[in-house]
C-alpha cells in the first residue's frame, strides 16, 4: 500500500470513524480483552461462529457462554436486529452476531431452527468443506446439488429472518441455494477464484449469480485463499476484482480471524509449505486492531467515500436490513 498524504490519512480516519464496519466472519477466542481489540479496530459488528459440528447441547452451552461474556462486558452487545448494529455504532460498542459455519447444531431437525433464532442466531452456513444434509461442501468432488432438506431450511430461514451463508458451499449447491432463496444471500468469507484458484474461492459466474440477487461476498484474509506471503494489497486486489466484475454494492470484508488459538485445531489459519515456511494473516491486517488499514488501502486506491463505506459494512448492512429486519 502506498504511503498516504496527510490529507488522505485524515480522510481515511474520518471515514473509518464514521462508517459502520462489519467483519462478516470471526472465529477468535472471545473475551473482554478481545472485545476491546475489536473496538480499537473500529469494528461495529462481526459474525461470530458459535456452532459448526457441535450437537444441540454443546451449541447451547457455547451460546450461553457468549451471553455471559456479553452481559458482563462494557464493550460488547448482542445483535439481533439491524437496528442493534446502528445502536452499537452510536454507543461506540462492538456487536456480536451469532452464526453457524455448518448445520451440525440442527441435528437434522428443522424444528430446532426456531429455537436457535430465539437464542439469537442470525446467520447459518449450509456446509463446511464436506457434504451435509443440505448439500455438498466446496471440497466434495461429486458437486451434488441442494438437498430437499437444504431447500426447506432456506425457506424457513427466509421466513424467520436468518441470513443464508454460502462461503464453504460447493458450486452446484451454491447456485441452487441462490435460486431457492427469496432474499439475498452472502458468502461471508471467500475470495476470487480467478485470482487464486482454490476450493473455497468463488468463480466469476457464481459471484455474478450472487450479485444478481442482491448478495454480497466478503473478501477474506484467510491465507490459503490468497497466496503465499499475503499482504493487504493482495487482499484489496480481490476487492477491486469484484467491484469491476459486479459493482461496488456486492463486496464486503470477512477476515475470518482465529486469534487466540495457538496449538489448536485453528492451526488451519496458517499456510505451511513443505519447506517449512508459514504464511499467516496478510501483512498490514495481521490482527483485528489493524482494521483501519483496510480503509487506508481503499483510500489509496481512489475509492469515493460512499464506496468505501459500502465495502466496510454498508453492503452487508443492506442485506441484513432486508433479511433480518
Amino acid at each position: 500500500m502506498k504511503r498516504l498524504t496527510d490529507e488522505e490519512e485524515r480522510r481515511a480516519l474520518e471515514i473509518h470513524q464514521r462508517a459502520i464496519v462489519i467483519d462478516a466472519l470471526n472465529a477468535s477466542i472471545m473475551d473482554e480483552e478481545y472485545f476491546g481489540k475489536m473496538q480499537q479496530g473500529g469494528v461495529t459488528a462481526t459474525n461470530y461462529t458459535v456452532g459448526m459440528n457441535q450437537n444441540l447441547s454443546e451449541t447451547v452451552k457455547r451460546i450461553a457462554q457468549m451471553y455471559r461474556m456479553i452481559d458482563a462486558s462494557e464493550v460488547a452487545t448482542l445483535i439481533e436486529r439491524t437496528a442493534d448494529i446502528r445502536e452499537a455504532k452510536k454507543e461506540g460498542k462492538t456487536g456480536i452476531i451469532l452464526g453457524f459455519q455448518n448445520v451440525g447444531p440442527l441435528e437434522v431437525d428443522l424444528s430446532l431452527l426456531s429455537i436457535y433464532h430465539r437464542l439469537g442466531v442470525r446467520i447459518i452456513q449450509l456446509t463446511y468443506h464436506f457434504k451435509t444434509v443440505c448439500g455438498d461442501g466446496c471440497k466434495e468432488p461429486t458437486n451434488s446439488g441442494l438437498s430437499l432438506f437444504g431447500a426447506e431450511l432456506i425457506k424457513r430461514m427466509n421466513d424467520m429472518g436468518m441470513v443464508v451463508d454460502l462461503a464453504h458451499v460447493g458450486e452446484r449447491t451454491e447456485r441452487e441455494a441462490i435460486e431457492v432463496s427469496r432474499h439475498p444471500v452472502i458468502a461471508s468469507h471467500s475470495n476470487v477464484y480467478s485470482r487464486m484458484p482454490t476450493h473455497q474461492n468463488k468463480k466469476d459466474d457464481m459471484i455474478k449469480a450472487l450479485a444478481e440477487r442482491g448478495g454480497v461476498i466478503g473478501i477474506t484474509g484467510f491465507p490459503r485463499l490468497l497466496e503465499p506471503n499475503p499482504t493487504l494489497d493482495i487482499l484489496l486486489d480481490h476487492v477491486d476484482y469484484v467491484v469491476q466484475l459486479v459493482g461496488v454494492d456486492h463486496v464486503g470484508i470477512g477476515l475470518d480471524f482465529a486469534e487466540g488459538w495457538p496449538d489448536s485445531p485453528f492451526h488451519r489459519k496458517r499456510l505451511i509449505e513443505i519447506d517449512g515456511r508459514i504464511y499467516d494473516w496478510p501483512e498490514g491486517i495481521e490482527t483485528i486492531t489493524k482494521w483501519p488499514n483496510v480503509t487506508r488501502g481503499l483510500v489509496s486506491r481512489g475509492y469515493a467515500d460512499d464506496e468505501i463505506e459500502k465495502i466496510l459494512g454498508g453492503n452487508f448492512l443492506r442485506v441484513f436490513e432486508e433479511v433480518i429486519g
